[in-house]
């Protein structure tokens, strides 16, 4: 199901990205994970999930900073996104001095300030064309790369899983942040020809990514009697990456 999203243009947007965050980093038991070097070293799936939302909050941050928020390349640029990019861009396995998880959490607060900001009128967050078309070529940059991982062979059975859950925290964000897309943009997508139709098949296909959760990760042959979960987390991504360009070009 689609989203309701706020009459004020990007606070729906940015709240999700603050969800997104919030949720790695203290909605879970033990929180940010990469630089746990106890527990850490015993969890990796969740450690390289979170450093696939990062990778993706990351690139979000930096189209919001750049072109969502701006009318053209005179328009100044907030501070607070600003603020926001340069800390989610600290190291995900800092212990201390400062902490990923305090890094992550000024990045947080940043977010909220730029929240407040939308909310009282003070910035603003732009439902254009272009702006859209930034967006979905930044992520179909970042995800191009991931789906070149997930079908590098052959690769150590212990880095399977590295990139398998790294590629889901991507298209878990991605999943999230393009249902709010799909109805804030709706205009847009509707005076392109097929303009909605393929960004409800992109959200489709990060959907039937989502659904690829397996117990254990397999590595096997494709002709094999058993799964290979790289190959079938590719096929959806693969996908929505063609999408993805199609779309841009509309």
């Amino acid at each position: 199901m689609l989203p309701e999203i706020s009459a004020v243009p990007g606070v729906t947007f940015v709240e999700t990205m603050i969800k997104l965050m919030n949720h790695e980093l203290h909605g879970r038991v033990l929180g940010w994970r990469p630089n746990d070097i106890i527990a850490g070293r015993f969890t990796d799936n969740i450690n390289n999930y979170q450093l696939g939302v990062l990778e993706a909050i990351r690139f979000t941050t930096l189209r919001l900073k750049d072109s969502l928020t701006r009318m053209g390349e005179s328009d100044r640029y907030d501070p607070d996104l600003e603020q926001a990019l340069n800390y989610f861009m600290n190291s995900a396995t800092r212990f201390w001095f400062p902490s990923a998880e305090g890094s992550y959490d000024e990045a947080v607060s940043h977010l909220k300030n730029f929240v407040v900001k939308l909310q009282k009128g003070q910035r603003n967050f732009y439902y254009r064309k272009d702006t859209l078309v930034a967006l979905i070529n930044s992520y179909r940059d970042l995800l191009g790369n991931v789906n070149k991982n997930l079908v590098a062979s052959p690769i150590s059975w212990f880095r399977t899983d590295d990139h398998f859950y790294y590629a889901k925290g991507v298209a878990h964000v991605y999943f999230e942040i393009l249902k709010v897309c799909r109805v804030g943009f709706e205009k847009q997508l509707a005076s392109t020809m097929y303009g909605i139709e393929f960004m409800d098949t992109i959200i489709h296909e990060l959907y039937r990514a989502e659904e690829v959760d397996p117990w254990i990760i397999l590595d096997s042959d494709l002709g094999s009697i058993f799964a290979n979960h790289r190959a079938n987390l590719n096929a959806p991504l693969s996908e929505a990456v063609h999408l993805m360009g199609t779309l841009s070009t509309l």
